[in-house]
């Protein structure tokens, strides 16, 4: 799985014991077996968060309108609140179906997510440098010539 995957989880245990269904959107391309997946949770769930697309550092929300993405609903990524989880952990809800791929942000949005993520102050460090460690899609879309230094 790479940074930007959806996924739904069917049986999510969240930080404070309940189980439920859950999207989440994967944070990192890790290492498998040597770091753990970075999971943000994603609700649909207004209650008073901004409706102005993109990053909102200092609630550390990241705002994907309705209809973008996968997302049906205008969606909130939940970035205050991130989950570590190990490989083998994704691999046995995976195989047991509990863990269902639905799609992938556009590179466009994990640009800005990730752009998002530097800016936002209550992150872990250790969970940044996982993050932002090579931003793989910027390396593309410049060996793609899409931005090109100017020459003097």
């Amino acid at each position: 799985m790479k940074k930007g995957t959806i996924l739904y989880h069917e049986s999510f245990e969240f930080k404070n014991g309940e189980i439920g269904e859950k999207l989440l959107v994967l944070l990192n391309t890790p290492k498998p077996s040597v770091e753990p997946h970075l999971l943000c949770k994603a609700t649909s769930q207004q209650d008073g968060k901004p409706q102005i697309p993109g990053c909102h550092p200092s609630l550390s929300l990241f705002f994907i309108s309705a209809g973008q993405d996968f997302f049906v609903k205008d969606t909130w990524l939940q970035l205050y609140d991130i989950y570590p989880v190990d490989t083998a952990s994704v691999l046995q809800d995976s195989f047991n179906k509990q863990l269902i791929i639905k799609g992938i942000l556009s590179d466009k949005t994990i640009i800005d997510l990730m752009s998002c993520i530097g800016k936002i102050k209550d992150i872990e460090i250790e969970y940044k440098r996982l993050i932002l460690e090579k931003n793989e899609l910027i390396d593309k879309l410049l060996e793609g010539g899409r931005f090109r230094a100017k020459k003097r």
